[in-house]
């Protein structure tokens, strides 16, 4: 059978989106790699030189040089495709000054320059994408029908961008992006023109694609830096039947062609809908031959590549990633690491455009902006204003006029080899550091964002990953000051609790000091700092300025900064705050200041508390007493079972506990004693401090669970369900792929486990996982039925036995596809109540909005309650989940008092504001 899986990475080219900004940086990136002199081919699975050593292409396409795409001209609702921008120029400037436009444009976007410099930062290839138009006449203006007059100035392009990838040792790949008639109906990749015959409803055209093939293998035949020739981009045209039979015909057709005159050169095949679709395109025709695939906007874990690997495997053939981009850094590093772990080589597209996220950033000029405004019907400018314009527009696409983006290069080249940070600049104590200027390096150690990449083909919920769409590609939304306020112009925004930069630093002697952000905001904020992995500050409040762009100092004192290079982390606590820059002043000895105690905060998943101190403890464990601390965990004493001291962080102490840690637990820690010490000082004691609740949340089972809702997600797509009740479902399933989900279950024994599921195919099998000693265990094999379709719904239901407590509960897909919807948890054994496994309050403590989630049925009456016991808000409702805004309410604690008409016993939390 036909897998779904051969449509889950299609992309579609209409959603490429490009943003604004601009900086320059410098940095060092590894040269290109020295290959064997000779031909590029095939050698079973791999694609080799000469001498038969491993080649990994690592390249980039030139992009919107010979074939203009609307996107990168930002014309795309006006003039989305090359004829129709020309054909505008022509009804405004005229078409002798329209070709010189063209010349310009072929001279300035892609110069010897340009290639050197991929070169240099570690590019070993370059795929050129060609317009036919360059090299031939449109059948449309050939004298006699079926004659192909041939235009030198496509040939001398491609002749000069030769010589100055071999004088580079790159690798030259042909790729034929606009064909004669345009081989695609998304016009802007191929040029192609409704009103005209296409590649595929045209003998002409056909034989015009043949013939330039042919004419250009015969003038290339003897070049070995000419790394092959890629037919056609990105086909997506739909042929009678499944198996693409015109396009194999083509496809072989060019190969003879190319064959009569050169038997060295690699030939690269690309699938159908925008290469990905290899139906009847297997097996290869010819013993030197590359499948070509493209990848955009999908998940980049294990499997996602397995669909083209298990093609290489089949037909022994190499592979090759022809085009991916327009996404984050994030994604960009993720897809070259998975891609050259699996000996697969890439080309990145494109290499420069009005945007941040390639590797040359062009400015967008206003002159053309508004040529571009006139077309759309708003204003007039003359026919001189607009030459002016686009000729403007040109000149910025030199080479000298562009951004170099270093973060794409680095996240493109260096960043897949290793999750190593590199400083942005070699600060100091001493420098005012702009807030943008953090390391480069991945996502999670350079710094952390949530929201991080486009996987909007794998998961509707997973686009927007950024705000600001300025200066930086990495996943932190960052926008621009008209008035920098002290900055370089750029400020971190758009902030999410939990998110955190890092700045690497060097200076010459350990000292105490205060640090001054430059903050502005509608919202008070939080903040606090690490350095070298351990915190060094409390949460600090950040006084809002009742602006977003009124920026003002606030002080984080005492913080200990140890000798040499550091690497500083700010930790944004809370929303609410835009970030331009900081300073560290005041340095004084760090011996002065107190030994205190600086936060306490659960684990996400185990049962322990770790206290985060100001300096290294030098007691050793023995000599810490249990009893000298007393842990509170809602109302009751928890029993501390162990204490670790942790040898990779010293001002860290972590407690152990027997009792399960839950979100909704309000927890309370003190120490009394003069056990713990740093050199000459004993620990501060502290009595009743707050201990920040990390804890995931776990579903309270019995239960229902939305598949949306995991944990951990490996592999799965994530789409828009048509099922009752709409929301979202898995989907896509490859065999292996799995979902995590953390339960907390009170009552241990047996349960009916429901899926909600849809298949279309017999037989998908996956099993039922719990985590236990350090593994997951299977616990339960569910084998489903076909439901006749990838939306049509039934219920499934099965018994499994699940023990008391928190628990990782996985769904690992064995084999075979199915899409799932939600499953639910019912109890077999104890009889239900409205205890607290049905009931749960979220966030506590809370801020704004606080929700109260309860799964039993019919109504119930919600009470909140101040500490005098006086009722402050009381409300029935029926849904499964209440909110009610809080925001007005005074800081304190408060109880929660649910009831139910079942007349069961009343549940009841305590909360924080």
């Amino acid at each position: 059978m036909v897998k779904r899986n051969s449509r889950k990475r299609i992309w579609e080219s209409s959603h490429r989106w490009f943003w604004g900004g601009s900086i320059f940086l410098i940095a060092l990136f590894t040269p290109a790699t020295v290959f064997g002199q000779g031909f590029l081919r095939t050698e079973g699975q791999r694609i080799v030189d000469a001498a038969g050593n491993n080649v990994l292409l690592k390249g980039i396409g030139t992009g919107n040089w010979m074939l203009q795409e609307g996107y990168m001209m930002k014309s795309s609702d006006i003039a989305g495709t090359q004829h129709e921008f020309r054909e505008k120029l022509i009804e405004t400037i005229g078409e002798d000054r329209t070709d010189e436009f063209y010349a310009s444009w072929l001279g300035n976007h892609l110069r010897k320059v340009d290639v050197d410099s991929m070169a240099a930062w570690g590019f070993n290839s370059v795929r050129l994408a060609m317009h036919y138009k360059w090299y031939t006449l449109p059948i449309e203006e050939e004298g006699i029908p079926g004659e192909n007059t041939w235009l030198d100035i496509g040939f001398n392009l491609t002749d000069s961008l030769l010589s100055w990838c071999a004088a580079n040792q790159m690798y030259l790949i042909l790729d034929l992006h606009g064909a004669p008639g345009g081989q695609g109906k998304n016009a802007s990749i191929s040029d192609y023109d409704p009103d005209k015959p296409s590649l595929w409803e045209s003998q002409l055209n056909k034989d015009k694609t043949i013939a330039l093939w042919s004419i250009l293998a015969e003038r290339y035949k003897d070049e070995p830096w000419i790394g092959g020739y890629d037919l056609l981009n990105e086909v997506n045209w739909t042929f009678p039947g499944i198996n693409n039979a015109p396009l194999r015909e083509l496809y072989t057709q060019i190969t003879h062609a190319i064959r009569q005159h050169d038997s060295s050169h690699i030939i690269f095949i690309e699938g159908n809908d925008f290469a990905n679709n290899f139906s009847g395109l297997t097996p290869p025709w010819d013993d030197n031959m590359v499948y070509s695939f493209h990848k955009y906007w999908s998940y980049n874990d294990q499997g996602s590549l397995d669909w083209v690997t298990q093609l290489r495997d089949n037909f022994d053939v190499p592979l090759w990633l022809g085009e991916s981009g327009e996404n984050s850094n994030v994604w960009f590093t993720n897809l070259v690491s998975l891609c050259e772990s699996k000996n697969i080589g890439w080309s990145w597209w494109p290499v420069k455009k009005a945007g941040f996220n390639n590797v040359l950033e062009v400015s967008y000029p206003e002159k053309y902006h508004k040529v571009l405004e006139m077309w759309r019907g708003n204003g007039t400018v003359s026919a001189d204003y607009a030459f002016q314009a686009v000729m403007e527009w040109s000149e910025m696409h030199r080479f000298e006029n562009c951004n170099i983006k270093y973060d794409v290069i680095d996240a493109l080249i260096r960043q897949p080899q290793t999750t190593e940070t590199l400083p942005f600049q070699a600060w100091t104590l001493a420098d005012r550091i702009p807030a943008v200027d953090f390391d480069y390096g991945r996502n999670n150690h350079a710094y952390f964002d949530t929201d991080s990449m486009n996987a909007s083909f794998s998961n509707a919920n997973e686009t927007t990953w950024n705000q600001g769409w300025s200066y930086r590609n990495d996943a932190v939304d960052i926008g621009s000051l008209e008035d920098p306020q002290g900055g370089n112009g750029f400020y971190v925004g758009w902030i999410k609790a939990g998110e955190w930069l890092q700045y690497t630093l060097k200076h010459s002697e350990a000292k105490a000091y205060d640090l001054n952000l430059n903050t502005a905001g509608e919202n008070n904020a939080s903040v606090h700092l690490a350095i070298n992995g351990q915190r060094v500050s409390k949460n600090t409040p950040i006084d809002k300025t009742n602006n977003w762009y009124s920026f003002q100092n606030s002080s984080i004192e005492g913080v200990i900064f140890p000798e040499g290079e550091v690497q500083l982390r700010v930790y944004f606590d809370s929303p609410g705050m835009n970030f331009n820059y900081f300073e560290i002043t005041n340095p004084r000895s760090a011996a002065d200041m107190p030994f205190t105690i600086l936060h306490a905060e659960t684990s996400e998943l185990d049962n322990e508390i770790h206290i985060h101190l100001n300096k290294p403890v030098s007691t050793t464990i023995e000599d810490i007493p249990i009893s000298d601390f007393q842990l509170i965990v809602g109302y009751s004493l928890a029993t501390i079972t162990g204490i670790v001291l942790n040898t990779d962080q010293a001002n860290k102490i972590s407690l152990l506990t027997d009792k399960d840690l839950l979100q909704t637990d309000v927890i309370k820690l003190s120490y009394r004693g003069q056990s713990i010490v740093s050199n000459e000082d004993s620990l501060e004691n502290f009595t009743a401090y707050g201990v920040e609740n990390k804890v995931a949340y776990h579903h309270v089972i019995p239960g229902k669970v939305e598949i949306e809702d995991f944990y951990r997600n490996n592999g799965f797509a994530i789409e828009n369900c048509s099922d009752l009740g709409g929301g979202f479902n898995s989907g896509y399933a490859d065999d292996e792929d799995y979902l995590d989900y953390l339960l907390y279950v009170e009552n241990g024994g047996k349960y009916q486990l429901s899926f909600r599921v849809a298949a279309l195919y017999d037989s998908p099998q996956i099993l039922v996982m719990l985590f236990k000693d350090d593994r997951f265990v299977p616990i339960k094999a569910v084998t489903f039925n076909s439901t006749g379709g990838w939306q049509s719904w039934q219920t499934y239901s099965t018994t499994v036995e699940i023990p008391a407590g928190k628990q990782v509960f996985r769904i690992y897909s064995r084999s075979g596809e199915h899409n799932l919807n939600w499953m639910e948890f019912s109890d077999l054994t104890h009889s239900p109540s409205i205890a607290s496994h049905h009931t749960r309050c979220y966030p506590n403590p809370v801020k704004d909005m606080l929700y109260i989630e309860s799964s039993g049925a019919g109504t119930k009456e919600i009470v909140l309650l101040n500490l005098h016991g006086q009722i402050v808000y009381i409300h029935k409702y029926v849904d499964s989940v209440m909110q009610i805004d809080v925001s007005s309410f005074p800081a304190g604690n408060y109880f929660v008092l649910l009831k139910d008409d079942r007349k069961v016993q009343p549940f009841t939390i305590q909360i924080i504001k």
